[in-house]
């Protein structure tokens, strides 16, 4: 190559180094531009979280904590929930239990590290005489304790009964819905395959200083027993409350005509009010109670 070509390919490659060049310098300048703008985004975010007032702040946790819960618990059903469960850690039944009540909750999660407590229970915060406390079968005080052949959040839906009707009739702390358990156990009051038998809410009742009342197997029954501030103690067959068998406390009659309960298995079903035809149609057996100690 002579001279003249060598000085002509300089020439022709000197513009195509120099746009290669202005580009590079192009590419680092949009680059710190916007690096630039995304620190100046980020400290006008962090200037306006740090300017929040408490009541901001508590919104935004509390907001942050719906995020965790609902994305990563509260969104999957009970059935689900249960599903996730080791049977090394948690019972069959209570797993059963969970699928079948989502209310139960947090009573069967907290199983591995409260199972083994034993300690003395304690009522008298929850009794008013006059007044029918509300007791849950699966309260962790109890629930976790056995009753039968499983724990008392499974069976001990009857002692919970009548442990609520005692103690606000009496205002006595003493029979808690374990002791009553205990008691009913001893007795003979609880059959194996079974379940509590009706006997514990009649003679079992009376054992324990309650008067039982005869009901009449009616509407009206129902009504005047009420009226007459007896609590009722009523099994119901399936339906609404159960697919088996299960014991309710009717409380009172209120100003609209509806009986107010407690089911100790369901806080739901124990916030609505029922009319007394719903109820007629699934109880297969009734007692009144008085307490003249």
């Amino acid at each position: 190559m002579n001279e003249n070509m060598r000085r002509d390919s300089m020439y022709t490659q000197l513009p195509v180094r120099k746009r290669r060049k202005s580009r590079r310098k192009l590419y680092r300048r949009l680059r710190t531009v916007l690096f630039a703008a995304i620190t100046i985004v980020a400290c006008v975010k962090f200037w306006s979280f740090l300017s929040l007032d408490l009541d901001d702040l508590a919104y935004l946790g509390a907001g942050m904590g719906s995020w965790f819960s609902d994305g990563d618990k509260e969104k999957k059903d009970s059935s689900e929930l249960a599903e996730t469960l080791s049977s090394d850690k948690y019972p069959q039944s209570l797993i059963e239990l969970l699928k079948r009540n989502p209310e139960t909750e947090q009573f069967v999660l907290d199983y591995p590290k409260k199972k083994d407590f034993s300690g003395k229970i304690d009522v008298s915060d929850e009794i008013t005489k006059g007044e029918i406390p509300y007791f849950m079968q699966w309260d962790e005080r109890w629930g976790y304790r056995k009753y039968g052949n499983d724990f008392m959040a499974l069976n001990g839906c009857g002692p919970s009964c009548l442990s609520m009707v005692r103690c606000g009739l009496s205002g006595d702390k003493k029979w808690n819905p374990y002791k009553v358990a205990k008691m009913s156990e001893e007795e003979g009051y609880y059959v194996a395959g079974e379940g509590t038998s009706w006997t514990l809410m009649s003679s079992g009742a009376e054992g324990i200083g309650l008067t039982v009342h005869q009901v009449t197997f009616s509407e009206e029954g129902i009504r005047s027993a009420l009226q007459m501030g007896q609590p009722i103690i009523c099994v119901v067959g399936p339906g609404d409350f159960t697919t088996t068998g299960h014991y309710l406390v009717l409380v009172k009659i209120n100003e609209n005509g509806e009986v107010e309960l407690k089911d100790p298995n369901s806080r739901k079903n124990s916030e609505k009010t029922w009319a007394v035809k719903t109820l007629m149609s699934q109880i297969r057996n009734l007692w009144a109670y008085s307490y003249e100690g």
